[in-house]
């Protein structure tokens, strides 16, 4: 396994550029082995880290020359903003995984479904097309989604850029859908992420790969991604047939509904008490459920319940009463938490989960409070569900309460964990979650 070291901090959180970062992998693969030799000549000439885990999903040499051909046709100033493409390590179908929280900004996460297109999407090509996709037309989807996963990497980057195209292009008419089991805006995590960041993406994407169909769909989408991101540079495109959303005869899964909620609760939110505020903080015996945990992971560490009450002594407790307890609960599970009513259950992955980067406790202890914000805002939701209405009523009246819950999510953690960066890209966001969730308290 490598070992990564990064020695800066993202643009959202400084001024100057985090492209001046020293970051070095340490590999222990052989220098004689071509797959590694490909990988270093795309480091060496793009300054692009690309990485896997040998032991079980690795790269392969059609797919680097893939990613290489990418890196080739796009412009540095967009590139440059991508610090590293890596190969998840699983068989799950998801495309592409954005992360631009604890230090793993600029990392572009491709899935197996990249490279190999789930069901729902081969019978939509095929009502498409009348027939299903060749080996290459599966190359040039793979490199449209490394493209668009590549920009929200140069979106965090250049606020300024995004925040010009909200003044440019009509939300709603432009589709980013995708045919798979990760529906974009799930799976990616960003200070200050709104639907339209997911638009501008899939925009930026067609661009590069299919940039006759982006300009037949939107004249306006197409000459802002060609001026404004892409420096006035033609990419001549790879050949990416884009399916119809209109197609029929096929599966054809539309938005969650919205019915994968928690019923918020009539009985009101709890009495907030005089002077300081802690919930109740225990830990759930699961007995052998995880007996081949390390014994480390098995009980909370001390760090752990001191980034709980550091949080809770800045938290306003209108809006961290919601939380009545939280449990340290050691699980075999990938969560990192979850929750129920007033309660928020942390499981080892919130403060052991490893990273692209190495972490220090300063660094773990902020991945967690981000964690726990994210979970202590849908317990604020459940007792406020006045605020999930109103939310609807300010940004988006169609939108179904899943989404919402969502977006809220994301805005309260980027509030917390990037104010700066929320403010310059959605001070509208901003203010909501001042108003309504903190009472005025800033960060």
């Amino acid at each position: 396994m490598a070992v990564l070291l990064a020695l800066s901090v993202p643009a959202w959180s400084q001024s100057e550029s985090y492209l001046d970062a020293v970051y070095q992998v340490y590999d222990n693969a052989s220098d004689t082995d071509p797959l590694e030799t490909l990988k270093n000549s795309i480091r060496d000439q793009f300054d692009i880290e690309i990485a896997d885990d040998p032991d079980v999903h690795r790269w392969s040499e059609d797919w680097l020359n893939a990613v290489k051909a990418v890196l080739t046709a796009l412009p540095e100033k967009f590139r440059s903003a991508t610090r590293m493409i890596y190969l998840e390590p699983s068989n799950l179908d998801f495309e592409v995984k954005y992360n631009g929280f604890n230090e793993q900004y600029g990392i572009v996460q491709m899935g197996h479904g990249s490279m190999f297109p789930s069901s729902v999407y081969t019978k939509k090509f095929k009502a498409t097309y009348n027939r299903m996709p060749t080996s290459a037309e599966k190359v040039a989807r793979f490199k449209y989604i490394l493209a668009r996963g590549m920009a929200y990497s140069f979106i965090q980057e250049n606020p300024d850029v995004f925040k010009a195209y909200g003044k440019t292009v009509t939300y709603g008419d432009y589709s980013t859908k995708v045919y798979g089991p990760g529906a974009e805006t799930n799976m990616v995590v960003l200070p200050g992420k709104t639907p339209l960041m997911i638009d501008l993406a899939f925009a930026i994407g067609e661009y590069c790969a299919a940039p006759a169909s982006l300009q037949s769909k939107s004249q306006a989408r197409y000459d802002f991604v060609k001026n404004n991101v892409m420096g006035g540079a033609s990419v001549s495109g790879w050949d990416y047939k884009p399916v119809d959303d209109a197609a029929s005869n096929t599966t054809d899964p539309g938005n969650d509904p919205g019915n994968n909620v928690e019923t918020p609760t009539a009985s009101g939110a709890p009495a907030i008490p005089d002077g300081d505020y802690m919930p109740i903080v225990t830990e759930v015996d699961v007995g052998t459920a995880a007996a081949s945990l390390p014994t480390e992971w098995k009980t909370a560490p001390d760090l752990l319940k001191s980034a709980i009450a550091e949080l809770f002594e800045v938290l306003p407790k209108f809006f961290s009463t919601c939380t009545q307890a939280i449990a340290y609960m050691p699980t075999t599970d990938t969560e990192t938490a979850f929750s129920a009513e007033g309660f928020v259950f942390v499981t080892q992955n919130s403060w052991f989960m490893t990273s692209f980067v190495e972490l220090d406790d300063a660094a773990r202890g902020k991945r967690f409070k981000e964690i726990l914000m994210r979970e202590m805002a849908l317990r604020f939701l459940y007792y406020h569900p006045e605020v999930t209405q109103k939310w609807k009523d300010t940004f988006d009246k169609n939108q179904s309460s899943y989404d919402a819950y969502i977006d809220m999510q994301q805005a309260v953690v980027g509030y917390f964990a990037a104010p700066a960066w929320l403010k310059q890209v959605n001070q509208a966001r901003y203010n909501f979650i001042k108003t309504e969730f903190m009472k005025g308290k800033e960060f």
